[in-house]
């Protein structure tokens, strides 16, 4: 105690020492990793913090969970739901402001309508539409609304979910109705349009395709290139940072050496399987098998290749030798079989003592005295287990599961299964709860048809590279990833050995890349701000089955981007540019000596084709294809010889012969083009999105 006192003593200068210590790390940590702001996000004016980001999540995550009726999220779909609180936030975010400056707004008495009024939601239509009468049940949307305090927990996530999709989508539908009923098609440009759509043309076509221009026939300049992207700059947009990656993947896979001492400690482990006593089989699994004993009954189908047929044709006690396939070595022991369902259904009234907790204060005895009485009353059939379960069952959720425990698949049922499998459909039996708790009254509601299955003693080694193989394959990428600090010298270095390289592009919250799963350490280097272009980790990355190495080949900011960066994707359709000009020139210099199409074609050697009942309206140009600009020239023309055309295939000469008329109502092509435009307004949070200024930090956090 003396020394206690003493360190109590002096206790407040170490406090005050370790006090400031950790007030600096904090500090030193936020400014480090979230440049002092710990926000997820910005978007305009609003914010996202931290704690509201993890709160959305975790109300989604719930609801999946509900929905689903799981208790674990797969990791991919966490994934999911953290992109779509982010996409949710960004979008309402938006609409909120343009709400506000138009003075839109969705009133109390919109919402009621939408529930209860003339004008139902679509989605509480289906949610809420009786399915024997087909009708709305508008008493149940009533006792919900009316009732909601009192409801259940996850209901009440459930609806609050429903009124806040409700309410935004009627938010989105005002929205997008005022911005498409400013969408007008003025009389002169329906008309002229209703003109073309009246005519089909007889054309005859000579086309020269870009085909037939070598590419050893065209020098490409800067100011080609220049050209094609100051054209086609709305093309390159980059709406979001990405980054291109060069990675070298090194696999880590078994050696023949690992594959001989994976069978030599299998054969052991048969060896002894074979002599271990059926009472200690099941800790001989659990010790040696990748996998724990499994004790339920299963088919023999639903056992790997070719145990399948191997235990079917087995009977107890029968020993099944190893056997390597998909990546495993496989031994087994018949233990027995029987006929079962693979399904049962059974309804419980539970007896509770006061060990179970809660309000129960009954003694074990009296529980057992209670739960006796009850089955004695089903049994007599002075009862039905519905009125048991209401009167006496302790099941907090008994009024909305009757006591019933719905279908479980053989072996659900834990303790109860084996009682439940004995005692026929209809029976009922009573059931001690082994942690002392009480007393269950069960009655077999249902089952499946039997089917013969299989207790199966299984010993599974996953064939896995060992430790030295795993170190040596690691030392391997890390030397050439040491001795390779540049992305020219890692080009250089793959080449020389060999490597293959491969490429990825990557945004700012991928988890996967190229082919890569779980690659999340790779992107968070890639995006790091001290990472530049050029550079190699000096880590190397483990994901899957493999170590990775990486270098950063080229960063794309948010807007356009670059010339050089989109340089080698330009360079095809920039040479088909330059194939055109050729071509058009040809095509001209024919026409200075001759004046129909035939003639033409003769000097230009293609041959001409006849396309008979050419419509405005055609989604193709016959063997042609998609060529809209042809297409037009066409129908603008009236007769006579026209072009040379750029189309998308080839340069086009074209002889309209003849034209036919057809009866078009000019007020049907006038709704087709407003509404054309009007479904444009789906394109408005994009547009919205590209004009807001939007901070996204999430990689910060994950």
């Amino acid at each position: 105690m003396g020394i206690i006192g003493r360190i109590r003593k002096h206790s407040w200068v170490a406090v005050a020492i370790v006090g400031i210590a950790i007030l600096a790390f904090i500090l030193g940590d936020l400014t480090k990793n979230n440049g002092g702001i710990p926000d997820m996000g910005t978007v305009n004016n609003a914010t996202l913090t931290n704690q509201r980001f993890n709160e959305l999540v975790q109300e989604m995550e719930n609801s999946y969970k509900m929905q689903q009726q799981v208790s674990q999220i797969p990791a991919d779909v966490e994934t999911q739901i953290r992109e779509q609180v982010w996409q949710n936030f960004v979008d309402e975010t938006l609409m909120e402001e343009q709400m506000s400056k138009l003075g839109l707004a969705v009133t109390p008495a919109e919402i009621s309508d939408m529930y209860t009024g003339t004008f139902i939601h679509p989605y509480l239509r289906q949610m809420f539409t009786n399915p024997q009468t087909g009708q709305y049940d508008m008493r149940q949307v009533n006792y919900m609304i009316e009732n909601f305090d009192q409801l259940d927990t996850n209901f009440r996530t459930q609806w609050v979910e429903v009124e806040k999709y409700v309410r935004q989508d009627r938010e989105q539908q005002k929205y997008s109705t005022l911005i498409g009923s400013g969408f007008y098609m003025p009389k002169a440009i329906t008309e002229k349009v209703a003109s073309y759509s009246a005519n089909s043309s007889n054309v005859r076509i000579a086309m020269l395709p870009f085909q037939s221009v070598g590419d050893d026939e065209v020098t490409l300049t800067d100011a080609d290139y220049k050209d094609y992207y100051n054209t086609h700059k709305g093309d390159f947009r980059v709406r979001e940072e990405l980054r291109d990656v060069e990675f070298i993947t090194f696999p880590v896979n078994p050696t023949p050496q690992d594959l001989a001492d994976i069978q030599d400690q299998v054969n052991k482990v048969w060896d002894e399987f074979q002599t271990t006593p059926e009472e200690e089989i099941p800790f001989f699994v659990n010790a040696e098998s990748d996998r724990s004993y499994d004790s339920t009954y299963r088919k023999a189908s639903s056992f790997k290749a070719p145990f399948d047929e191997m235990i079917a044709a087995s009977a107890a006690g029968t020993m099944l030798a190893p056997v390597m396939a998909e990546g495993e070595w496989m031994m087994a022991k018949v233990l027995g079989s029987a006929v079962r369902p693979d399904s049962l259904r059974a309804s419980v009234v539970y007896v509770l003592n006061s060990t179970a907790g809660g309000n129960i204060t009954r003694t074990n005895d009296q529980a057992k005295h209670l739960a006796d009485s009850v089955l004695a009353l089903l049994n007599s059939k002075k009862m039905t287990f519905e009125e048991a379960v209401e009167q006496f069952s302790d099941d907090p959720q008994k009024a909305e599961t009757k006591g019933d425990m719905d279908w479980q698949l053989d072996g659900g049922y834990g303790f109860l299964n084996e009682d439940i499998i004995n005692t026929p459909v209809g029976g009922h039996f009573l059931f001690e709860h082994p942690q002392g708790v009480g007393y269950f009254v069960v009655k077999v509601t249902d089952k499946t048809p039997a089917t013969k299955k299989y207790r199966v003693a299984m010993i599974t080694r996953e064939i896995v590279p060992s430790n030295n193989t795993n170190r040596a394959i690691y030392n391997a990428a890390n030397k050439f990833a040491g001795q390779n600090r540049t992305l020219a010298e890692f080009t250089a270095a793959a080449q020389e050995q060999n490597l293959q390289v491969r490429s990825g592009r990557i945004n700012m919250m991928a988890n996967n890349m190229a082919g890569i799963n779980n690659a999340r350490n790779i992107v968070q280097w890639a995006f790091n701000e001290n990472t530049k272009i050029g550079d190699v980790a000096n880590q190397v990355f483990e994901c899957d089955d493999m170590f990775v190495v990486v270098a950063l080949k080229e960063v794309y900011k948010k807007g356009y981007a670059t010339l050089e960066q989109v340089r080698d994707m330009i360079e095809q359709p920039t040479r088909i540019e330059k194939k055109a000009q050729l071509l058009i020139a040809r095509a001209e210099e024919a026409t200075k000596s001759a004046k129909d199409i035939t003639s033409i074609a003769t000097k230009l050697n293609v041959a001409v084709d006849t396309l008979d009942s050419v419509s405005f309206n055609d989604f193709y140009l016959g063997r042609y294809g998609m060529e809209p600009k042809v297409q037009s020239v066409i129908a603008t023309t009236e007769s006579g010889l026209v072009g040379p055309v750029k189309g998308a295939n080839g340069v086009y000469m074209v002889q309209v012969d003849s034209k036919a008329k057809h009866d078009v109502d000019n007020a049907t092509v006038t709704n087709q083009l407003t509404q054309g435009y009007r479904n444009k307004v789906r394109m408005l949070t994009q547009v919205l999105r590209d004009n807001a200024k939007i901070t996204d930090q999430r990689n910060k956090f994950f």
